[in-house]
């Protein structure tokens, strides 16, 4: 930023130099015979109006208000839809434009054209979106056009700002990193979007055989697990009430025999289970995987299924999943993972909100578009589907997701289940949580670098059958780990920013700033805001606890960023496995070591907000960035020294308080019925009712009126022995 011009100007809120007042106010030249609209429009009223836009759609989007639309549903003409959406966009927008005019005193023609442009996207959008209610529509537009707008007034204002090469180039490469964050945080509010505001499916609903019951062959993989744990997930899958299915327990590396032992002497001559130790073995998981599949999987097995050392299954988990076979067409099935004793603990109940969010947005959404993941436990792989890709890929430590990218690709559909089997335990430590996440970082950043050109709309190979919407949903959900590390160099960059304005350098680096920051801060808030929303919407969960499950997603911020860069930078990766135990050497030592460089930079972005409150003219929407950003880095020694202190509790211990704090609440919930309050009610239900003898009474009540539930019928249909890929079959067929 040229501290001498530009920052001073913009950073501090006083009026632009003279090389940047053509953007301001509708002073574009008329040559170009566009008349008087172009001549009174301007972008920095569409960038602000967008804003203002934007706001509204969001405070709708949150309010019981995102519900409106769905009445006008009943008349089944899209024509009627559109019409009825494009009068809410036009409301919204006229409402847009008269705020911004009184708000920022600007020209009122000029603010209208840039409703009418809103406007018409709002349109377009909503032809493309007919799934949405009225205002998802409408929300959805507002954040698509922000986004494009920012970009395009950024690239503006850096093209007049810019002196130099070297300061147009650091600006384009900052406008790309912005439009890097606009794709990815637009993919998060599509999710809200599908999860808050979703009319109607776009994808008929599963059809179920319950007399389909083929051979079912479940896969637990095993490395150092405790061995209780392991014999207690064991027994849980030995009580699932299925006629026909097996248990293949293969433990792999796994050196010392008192841990894998004990497992071994429980399985032997137990009906259903095999154990299979190995070591060594190449491959971790997948490699363990492939040798069950391959070598000690019975021959009558159709389907495989893959279950985590500590998950305690439901008995009826296969009845209720397999039947959804009978679909000739689908390749896997993944049902929703939960948690058990996090009870009493607020910490590891953040946790467990905090994974949940993925299952209730992401997950449902894509399962519209027949783009769900595999996610390594409690899912069912159709085994022809699994071997004629070529089974688990050792390469990638994210070898679930792979493989059901795999078939996907080959033709095969995905389906997602809703419904809880099996509930797991939360990573007792925060460093076992980074582990966590920095696996599923790398391992995305494997399958974008395996998978990017079949994932490219211009991939027409005859083997890739991915639509364009799987295309997609598998992308951005690789892309979207960038999230943090873009995060990471905003950071630096507000250091950066921050060491210029007070060291009074004239460099330009920056092309935006002031009330022009309002849009690009909004995006990051409002999608981050919605994502918590949604949360709140699906488990019914209070707004402390929401705030507490940001605090843990974002305290892995750090963590990300960094396995983005060494997914990129290395080809291969190292299983780290997620301890399923604590540690109880050097524990406070440890939690601070484990969050270290994020502290340190908290601490840096802290020191610069004081130094440039401490300035002269301090800018004050500078100082909230950087204080976001440092509350944002912050999140991970809080986390960290927060699971020092849930970990000290045993989980009797938790249950124990669970269960008095459900005690306390119901005694504080329960009404204090004293001799006041009884005269005072009867006094008050006197004086209403002599007040309504006095009106008037009704001449005849009316009958009280009850709702006849509605049971859907599950269509059922024949079972199909045929497992031959859907490609082979259309292929055949055409012959």
């Amino acid at each position: 930023m040229r501290v001498g011009s530009l920052a001073g100007d913009f950073l501090l809120g006083l009026p632009p130099v003279e090389r940047l007042e053509w953007l301001h106010f509708g002073s574009w030249p008329t040559t170009w015979g566009w008349g008087q609209v172009l001549h009174a429009f301007n972008l920095y009223d569409l960038f602000i109006v967008c804003f203002v836009q934007l706001i509204l759609s969001t405070i709708l989007i949150l309010s019981p208000a995102r519900s409106l639309g769905t009445r006008f549903r009943w008349t089944g003409s899209r024509v009627t839809e559109v019409l009825v959406a494009a009068a809410g966009v036009a409301a919204i927008s006229a409402l847009a434009c008269f705020l911004t005019a009184e708000l920022w005193n600007l020209p009122a023609f000029g603010l209208e054209t840039a409703a009418y442009l809103l406007a018409i996207f709002s349109i377009v959008v909503i032809i493309l979106r007919p799934d949405f209610t009225v205002v998802g529509q409408v929300f959805y537009a507002s954040y698509a056009a922000a986004g494009l707008t920012f970009l395009a007034f950024a690239a503006l204002v850096a093209t007049a700002a810019a002196s130099s090469i070297f300061e147009v180039l650091t600006s384009s490469l900052l406008i790309l990193l912005d439009l890097a964050a606009f794709l990815v945080w637009s993919s998060n509010v599509n999710y809200v979007s599908d999860v808050l505001c979703r009319t109607r499916h776009s994808r008929p609903p599963p059809v179920a055989d319950p007399n389909y019951l083929p051979m079912v062959s479940l896969h637990i993989p095993a490395y150092n697990e405790p061995p209780e744990l392991l014999i207690e997930t064991i027994k849980a899958v030995e009580r699932i009430d299925y006629p026909d299915f097996e248990i293949v327990v293969i433990d792999n590396n796994t050196s010392d025999r008192s841990v894998y032992g004990p497992v071994e002497d429980y399985c032997r001559d137990r009906e259903r289970v095999r154990f299979v130790h190995v070591a060594p073995w190449p491959g971790y998981k997948a490699g363990a995987c492939n040798l069950a599949l391959r070598r000690y999987t019975d021959p009558r097995a159709e389907i495989i299924g893959l279950i985590d050392a500590d998950d305690i299954v439901q008995a009826h988990y296969l009845r209720e999943t397999v039947s959804y076979f009978s679909d000739p067409r689908l390749g896997f099935v993944q049902s929703f993972e939960g948690n058990r004793d996090f009870e009493g603990s607020a910490y590891y109940t953040a946790c467990v909100d905090s994974y949940q969010g993925f299952y209730m947005a992401a997950m449902s959404s894509r399962n519209e578009r027949d783009s769900v993941p595999f996610v390594g436990t409690m899912g069912l792989f159709r085994r022809s589907a699994l071997e004629n890709v070529g089974g688990w890929n050792e390469w990638c430590i994210s070898e679930d997701t792979e493989a059901s990218l795999r078939v996907l690709k080959a033709g095969w559909s995905g389906l997602y289940v809703p419904r809880c089997f099996g509930r797991g335990i939360v990573p007792p430590t925060y460093a076992g949580l980074n582990t966590q996440r920095h696996r599923w970082c790398f391992g995305a950043m494997q399958i974008l670098r395996l998978h990017w050109k079949s994932l490219m709309p211009w991939d027409r190979s005859p083997d890739n059958h991915l639509s364009s919407s799987q295309r997609r949903d598998y992308l951005m959900a690789c892309l979207s780990w960038f999230r943090d590390l873009l995060m990471a160099a905003f950071s630096l960059l507000l250091l950066v920013i921050t060491g210029l304005l007070l060291s009074g350098s004239n460099f330009a680096l920056m092309p935006l700033a002031g009330d022009k920051t309002l849009l690009p801060m909004s995006l990051i808030i409002i999608a981050t805001i919605c994502m918590m929303w949604a949360l709140r919407h699906w488990k019914s969960i209070s707004r402390r606890k929401a705030l507490l499950a940001l605090v843990i997603s974002l305290s892995a911020s750090w963590i990300t960023a960094r396995g983005c860069v060494e997914g990129m930078a290395r080809r291969e990766g190292v299983f780290l496995r997620t301890a399923k135990t604590g540690s109880e050497t050097h524990r406070l030592r440890k939690a601070l070591w484990v969050s270290r460089w994020e502290s340190v930079l908290a601490i840096a972005l802290a020191v610069s907000a004081v130094l440039l409150l401490l300035n002269a003219r301090p800018p004050i929407l500078l100082i909230a960035i950087v204080s976001l950003q440092c509350a944002v880095y912050l999140c991970a020694p809080i986390a960290s020294l927060w699971n020092l202190r849930a970990e000290r509790v045993p989980k009797s211990e938790f249950r124990r308080r669970f269960a008095d704090q459900r005690a306390r609440e119901a005694h504080r919930a329960r009404p204090r019925f004293t001799v006041v309050r009884a005269a005072s009610t009867l006094f008050a239900a006197m004086v209403v009712g002599a007040a309504f003898a006095a009106v008037g009474a009704p001449d005849q009540l009316q009958p009280g009126t009850t709702l006849d539930h509605l049971r859907s019928k599950t269509p059922v249909s024949t079972p199909v022995q045929s497992v031959r890929p859907p490609t082979q079959r259309k292929a055949e067929d055409g012959l």
